[in-house]
């Protein structure tokens, strides 16, 4: 049995798509100048001319709606029923908190129940940091920086799963060979 943390936003639900085109519908509303910047590392760090005043505003007015909108990724539910299925927990750890989220508990519940989504604890944090959270549930994380140096600890642990996101990184077959 293993514990797994996943996160809501973009693992196990659409929420940057939505989000993208929440902010474009917005600023048809405010500038009309549409993507400025299609290369941005995130959709709320330059893709848009906006001040950083109005994308708080706009996420304190609009979050809990994107969220009610987004849906569940390709197939993420029929896996995360196969995990659960197999004995393994699913530890939802998600930063949806106020003000952007007035209630960010029930818009959070609200959105896995609709989809049926199942989890064994949903753990809503303050900060985009959820080390405390991860390591209070006993969750094991390992995030290399460089993941063809620093693998040993993964060949010891010898999951039966993997999940990666490389970010432009080549996983060396030493790493996936192991489960």
């Amino acid at each position: 049995m293993m514990r797994i943390g996943l996160d809501i936003d973009n693992v196990i639900l659409n929420t940057d798509e939505v989000l993208l085109e929440a902010f474009k519908e917005e600023d048809i509303k405010k500038r009309n100048m549409g993507i400025i910047n299609p290369n941005a590392d995130y959709i709320m760090s330059g893709m848009f001319d906006w001040t950083k005043e109005e994308i708080s505003e706009f996420l304190v007015n609009n979050m809990e709606k994107i969220a009610e909108k987004a849906r569940p990724l390709n197939n993420v539910k029929k896996y995360m029923d196969l995990l659960m299925r197999d004995g393994h927990e699913l530890y939802l750890v998600s930063n949806r908190s106020y003000p952007q989220y007035k209630n960010p508990l029930k818009t959070t519940e609200d959105s896995l129940d609709k989809y049926n989504i199942s989890y064994t604890k949903l753990i809503l944090t303050e900060t985009n940091d959820k080390s405390r959270e991860v390591l209070e549930n006993n969750i094991d994380v390992f995030q290399p920086l460089n993941i063809r140096e620093d693998n040993a600890w993964i060949r010891e642990k010898n999951p039966d799963l993997i999940i990666t996101c490389a970010y432009g990184q080549i996983v060396p077959k030493a790493v996936l060979e192991v489960p």
